[in-house]
């Protein structure tokens, strides 16, 4: 696991870049959950912790559109629905105050 951040340092509804073993990772604070994708959108790398936050009308679902050419990725799976190519998603671990992902 890779230490990315304090939980405090991303408050609810934001974002942090990190670099975690040489990857842009975009780090997100969406309700109660954190969610790491792999920064590069995987159509035309374009930069997703710039992307807008997509709440479909499941609860469970939520989804970062890309701010280049607008193809959404579930934050949770990665899951591009029907697109040719996901994204990497990475899990996150809380313990205490800090976040760890697992790559």
């Amino acid at each position: 696991m890779i230490f990315v951040a304090k939980a405090g340092e991303i408050p609810s509804g934001e974002r942090k870049l990190v670099k975690a073993n040489g990857l842009d990772v975009a780090v997100f604070h969406i309700g109660e959950h954190f969610y790491a994708i792999n920064n590069e959108c995987p159509h035309r790398q374009g930069p997703l912790i710039r992307g807008t936050i997509v709440r479909d009308e499941t609860p469970d679902v939520c989804e970062v559109r890309c701010p280049m050419h607008g193809w959404k990725f579930d934050l949770a799976t990665g899951d591009s629905h029907g697109r040719p190519s996901n994204a990497t998603v990475y899990a996150v671990v809380q313990q205490g105050e800090e976040l760890y992902i697992e790559i």
